[in-house]
């Protein structure tokens, strides 16, 4: 059996003020069963076989689902009209059957069912899905867990559901949706598996995304589908990502997507969610039905139905309302226990209305054997929904028999109820179950003295290791929160680190972000030695990536994370796993402008490589020392060094290092290369690099090497004038930066769009986007390539005739050269100076400042910057005999064939002064 929506659960937290709904299947109110019941739908939450509906369900539904419902063309007259008020059939399953009948015709639904734990969600949203009759529908369940939880949890959970009810889902996926279906990896074999992995290396967050809208438009087009994703308060931003998209998608679908959340805890929690759900209602992108509390109207109404005695004093309603609040729950459970202790003649005064709901659960608890107590308590600590094999481990029994007391438990349609059963790989059977409602396992699991807790979390942590030794990665984030509850807090943070690495695989940033920080939380609790050292700079690393590929790595968090990952370096033995550290920390100085910290750390990547004789580290070092050194403008050692990783990594074949590790040599050996080549003047071999670097970081799909490649392959266009190739190009970097909130590549992205802009003539709204783009950037703290920037704004600004913003633009870019040591746009800040001091009339200044340029490019070997200078000077009023001779001299040794036009003003210059006389000599 593959990681299932059980094997994710995690014990939630007793200290939160609202618990989850377990996954379970409701009958429809008892007036209604026989009409619908030879109409029951595709979906059933009991799978498990021998699973027998009981008499009644029970006055916790009749509860909830007579006062929640309303009238509605399926039941017909089974619904007592006389106990709704009059504006509830518009709120209840006659909205959820518009919305059904909208989406059966083709306009996708998003439905919304809100209110607190208890209100009766659940029962609302079952009544309508057995209404429905033989329909295909999926259930989804989010469930507690450490920060925001796994990466689309309840959208995984329904698909692995609806995969059990429908053979074609599995091919379908395998057709347009890949990259789901390796998330399910229980549904193929191993060896599929191992296919798609290697084919799926490119997979991102948005393509995820399009798989899944591709998937669903296609999945509904034989058959209308219903999606329930419960509990959503409790979801991941991946997944609030995935229901933005699919509810602002045009084409035709056939789905309705109902959404179960508690709005208190969305707003309390400052969910992502509460956001996105007011802005789809305001563009009238999702509907929302917000349930309430019984009145004390509707208490009586129900009373009057179900236990007539007790409405006989008006007063003693009043009571039972005033204690319940109207939680449908609540008054369910305490007419509950009125019928079992006072009976039908007790006298009002006799009636014993427990304080709260956990006094109702705690004498249901009484009446249960020693034995099943112990189980439930157990289960408690698993979560609300838990595998029976890890139970049993728990308590050292027999899986097979506390199965059988779990389904004792639920035939009686007491505390549990069958959630799954599956085949475990060896053959065996695992059965899971859910506690009926989550306040069930709440009040159970409180009640466990502190002490005897703490061992049933480690047991649970010792059975769960035990129980998926083999794909322990698949419930790392339950076994941290069991490690963290037993007071492991060392083995919680190995937990957190796999369980972090493991969010970032699947390009979840944030999430993995939150877990860091969960486990980095634990550290003082930890010995002090070198088990906690380790266990430290996983999360730190695990943190810095996460803050990388998010925020961006030059922030103070970036920086502090990989600064103590450093100190932790230089207080452990160096091993190769720590030296690949060291491009984190790389990464983090060069984004900085620190170019010298970075040589420093990258000649000691270096030596690590030899020490460890491996040639993918070798590479790696390679191209950190390439970039620190190519931003000095030492070309000629540049070249060398990305021609060494490039040859390293194609014989490696391009191995794919784990998310964690930021620095893809092979991207950046081919992006670097891009850029010296096009310094040197080679044109075509720099498009050619370039385009193989932006190939290669597609393939391997890290979004922050995407951005990287991509700014170099437009630094490429940028050097040979073609501003509409820019243009194209940083639209495109654009959407990338907004996909995967980049937010060190904004400013780059839109400067080099404001200079595309000027160069093809809207200059004014060029020169903003320049501006705003350089304040961006340095605003993120990050200062790699500023100076280049700069340049940009110089020439937008000479585009627009602003000269005054040209001045202060070339004079930030010197002072940042200056402070930086960033020479390699030197020449090109020096030719700008030039074109300003000619538009200002100070041909001296203009001249001056071209022979400067010229000198430096000579220095740097940037053929390409000294072409431009030496026709700068060449095309002023005044130039000499030796000028001319000079650009000639450089002309004869330029041999690249790729169109620019310097390149053809230059050949121009040189035609017509052979025309012409000599120039006299100055």
């Amino acid at each position: 059996m593959g990681p299932s929506a059980c094997q994710r659960i995690g014990p939630q937290d007793h200290h939160q003020r609202a618990a989850r709904r377990p996954r379970r299947r409701r009958e429809a109110p008892p007036l209604g069963r026989d009409r619908v019941a030879s109409r029951l739908p595709v979906h059933r939450r009991d799978r498990r076989p021998g699973r027998r509906d009981g008499p009644d369900d029970g006055p916790d539904l009749r509860a909830r689902c007579f006062l929640h419902v309303c009238l509605d063309p399926a039941f017909g007259r089974s619904l007592d009209l006389g106990i709704l008020r009059p504006h509830r059939p518009r709120r209840g399953l006659f909205r959820l059957h518009e919305a059904w009948t909208r989406a059966s015709g083709g306009q996708r639904q998003l439905f919304c069912v809100a209110g607190e734990a208890g209100i009766g969600k659940t029962a609302m949203v079952d009544a309508f899905v057995t209404s429905l009759g033989d329909v295909a529908a999926a259930h989804g369940q989010c469930i507690e867990q450490v920060g925001e939880g796994e990466p689309y949890l309840p959208v995984l959970d329904a698909l692995a559901g609806l995969a059990r009810q429908d053979a074609a889902l599995v091919p379908l996926l395998r057709r347009v949706a890949p990259t789901w279906l390796l998330q399910l990896p229980w549904l193929i074999e191993q060896e599929e598996q191992e296919r798609l992995r290697a084919g799926l290396a490119s997979s991102t967050q948005d393509r995820m995304l399009r798989e899944f809208s591709e998937l669903v438009e296609q999945l509904t087009a034989a058959r209308p589908l219903l999606l329930v994703t419960e509990d959503l308060h409790w979801c991941d931003e991946a997944t609030v990502r995935l229901i933005d998209h699919v509810a602002r998608r045009r084409p035709p679908a056939r789905l309705m997507w109902i959404a179960t959340y508690r709005t208190p805890e969305l707003v309390a929690n400052d969910h992502p969610l509460n956001g996105l759900r007011h802005d789809l209602r305001a563009r009238r992108l999702c509907e929302e039905l917000l349930l309430e509390p019984f009145s004390e109207a509707e208490l009586a109404a129900y009373l009057a139905r179900h236990r007539p005695g007790l409405v006989a004093d008006e007063a003693h309603v009043r009571r039972l309302h005033r204690r319940t609040d109207g939680l449908p729950l609540f008054v369910a459970h305490a007419i509950d226990e009125l019928t079992v202790s006072p009976g039908p003649a007790a006298a009002p005064d006799e009636w014993a209305v427990p304080d709260s709901l956990a006094g109702v659960i705690e004498r249901q608890r009484a009446r249960l054997a020693p034995g099943a107590v112990a189980l439930l308590e157990a289960a408690a600590v698993c979560g609300v929904e838990f595998e029976c094999s890890i139970v049993a481990g728990m308590l050292e029994r027999d899986a097979a028999e506390v199965a059988a007391q779990c389904d004792e438990l639920a035939r009686r349609q007491a505390w549990l109820a069958p959630s799954a059963l599956e085949t475990r790989p060896d053959g065996t059977l695992e059965a899971r179950f859910a506690f009926r409602h989550a306040l069930y396992r709440q009040a159970l699991y409180q009640r466990i003295a502190p002490s005897v807790r703490v061992g049933l979390h480690r047991r649970a942590a010792a059975a769960l290791g035990q129980g998926h030794a083999d794909r322990i990665e698949t419930v790392a984030a339950v076994l941290a929160l069991h490690h963290e509850r037993g007071l492991e807090a060392l083995a919680a943070m190995g937990a957190y680190a796999a369980a972090g690495e493991r969010a970032l695989g699947r390009f979840a940033p944030r999430e993995a972000l939150l877990l860091a920080t969960r486990g980095l939380a634990l550290l003082d609790r930890c010995p002090d030695g070198e088990p906690r050292r380790v266990a430290e700079l996983a999360l730190q690393q695990l943190r810095g990536a996460s803050l990388a590929q998010s925020t961006g790595v030059t922030t103070p968090e970036g920086r502090d994370a990989y600064h103590r990952c450093a100190a932790l370096c230089e207080l452990l033995p160096p091993t190769r796993p720590r030296a690949w550290v060291m491009t984190g920390l790389v990464w983090m100085f060069i984004a900085s402008g620190e170019y010298l910290q970075a040589e420093a750390i990258a000649l000691r990547l270096r030596a690590a490589a030899d020490a460890f004789d491996d040639d993918l580290l070798r590479a790696a070092g390679a191209v950190s020392l390439a970039v620190t050194l190519l931003q000095r403008g030492r070309l000629a050692e540049v070249l060398p060094l990305v021609k060494e990783g490039r040859r390293l990594t194609e014989a490696l074949g391009h191995p794919r290092l784990p998310p964690m590790v930021l620095h893809d040599p092979s991207a950046l050996a081919l992006g670097i290369g891009a850029v010296v080549h096009a310094c040197l003047g080679e044109g075509e071999i720099a498009g050619q690099w370039a385009e193989a670097a932006v190939a290669h970081a597609t393939k391997v799909g890290l979004p922050v090497m995407r951005g990287f490649t991509a700014r170099c392959a437009s630094i490429v266009d940028v050097r040979f004038d073609r501003a509409e190739a820019v243009l194209a190009r940083t639209l495109r970097m654009r959407e990338l930066v907004r996909e995967h909130q980049l937010g060190q590549g904004e400013g780059p992205s839109l400067a080099m769009l404001g200079w595309a802009r000027a160069c093809t003539g809207d200059a004014a709204t060029g020169l903003r986007e320049v501006e705003a783009g350089c304040a961006t950037h340095a605003a993120t703290g990050a200062w790699f390539e500023a100076s280049g920037l700069r340049r940009m704004a110089v020439e937008a600004a000479l585009a627009a005739g602003d000269l005054a913003a040209a001045r202060r633009h070339l004079t930030d870019g010197f002072e940042m050269a200056e402070r930086l040591g960033e020479t390699l746009h030197l020449p090109d800040l020096w030719v700008s100076a030039a074109a300003l001091a000619a538009r200002e009339g100070d041909a001296a200044a203009a001249r001056a400042a071209a022979e400067t340029s010229a000198c430096l490019a000579r220095e740097q070997g940037a053929l390409t910057a000294e072409l431009v200078a030496r026709l700068a000077l060449c095309e002023q009023p005044g130039a000499t005999e030796a000028d001319l001779d000079a650009l000639r001299a450089l002309r004869a040794r330029w041999h690249d064939r790729t169109p620019w036009p310097t390149l053809a003003r230059a050949d121009a210059r040189l035609a017509a002064e052979a025309q012409a006389p000599r120039l006299a000599r100055t």
